[in-house]
């Protein structure tokens, strides 16, 4: 059964639109700040996605591109305009920057933590939201079990979960939202000892890799559920997820699909850090 993204991010989405309404009455826009270093075309899709989303729900982002041979010192000028922008709820700099400005960790922690609706500063208010978009996902996906257990939360607690992958951008953050939801995770990794025996016992598998056959259909637990955060092209150009779908969809229960499967629960995770953050900075909460 495959797990609808599309369709998942809408419901979000439609709620998160009431919100705004609200918040345009007392005069706030929730406005999105987005810096671009380069030109690389994922970024560019991405940012696009974001505007879309932003514009569904009646949110604005600025959208600031700056060449990939931008000075160190512009760039932290720039992220430091807009964090004293009180019109400026959230701001992102757009990753991967490119490696002529060498390590610019430095400068990207410079975000005002109260903008930081990616989530990537220590002690950050916002979850990471592709972190928050796998919680959403997993709900939906228990929606589909039958399960007789009757708390979403007790039943998550119950599953033998797996995360492949441990990148601070996807599978380190959701391990982080995961242990805060108090569930047992094991994690795969290039070093991990029998990797495939791991596979074969979890209930859950969330696979952050990007790389074609990383789940293996022989290695899925029937009845498991399969979330695919790792994306690649193939040598059409289009997208395809850490597993084929066509043979594990005969042993998973659920899965997501890819495109169509967390990207678009992403970005609407993202919208919801953002007005978040409008609420924050205004005095109120969502």
């Amino acid at each position: 059964m495959i797990i609808d993204g599309k369709l998942l991010a809408q419901s979000l989405l439609s709620g998160l639109s009431e919100h705004v309404a609200a918040l345009k009455i007392k005069g706030h826009t929730p406005t999105l700040a987005v810096i671009l270093v380069g030109d690389d075309p994922a970024s560019l899709a991405y940012i696009r996605q974001k505007q879309k989303a932003a514009e569904q729900i009646g949110a604005r982002v600025v959208f600031s591109h700056q060449p990939a041979t931008i000075n160190r010192d512009v760039l932290r000028t720039l992220i430091e305009t807009y964090n004293a922008d009180a019109t400026v709820d959230g701001l992102i700099v757009q990753r991967p920057v490119p490696d002529l400005l060498g390590d610019v960790s430095d400068i990207l922690n410079t975000v005002s933590k109260n903008k930081d609706v990616d989530g990537f500063l220590p002690d950050s208010p916002f979850d990471v939201p592709v972190s928050l978009a796998v919680g959403e996902i997993l709900q939906n996906a228990y929606t589909l079990t039958g399960t007789p257990e009757k708390n979403y939360t007790v039943w998550l607690r119950h599953q033998r979960i797996t995360v492949i992958g441990r990148g601070e951008t996807a599978g380190a953050p959701i391990l982080r939202y995961l242990e805060k939801q108090d569930c047992t995770t094991s994690v795969i990794h290039t070093a991990s000892v029998h990797p495939k025996t791991i596979m074969q016992q979890s209930d859950i598998i969330i696979s952050c890799v990007g790389a074609a056959g990383v789940v293996p259909a022989s290695v899925v637990k029937p009845g498991a559920i399969l979330i695919s955060v790792g994306l690649w092209r193939d040598a059409e150009g289009k997208l395809r997820g850490d597993y084929d779908e066509h043979e594990i969809a005969g042993v998973a229960l659920c899965y997501t699909p890819t495109p169509g499967g967390v990207g678009p629960v992403n970005v609407a995770c993202l919208m919801q850090n953002l007005i978040k953050a409008c609420m924050m900075s205004k005095g109120g909460r969502i």
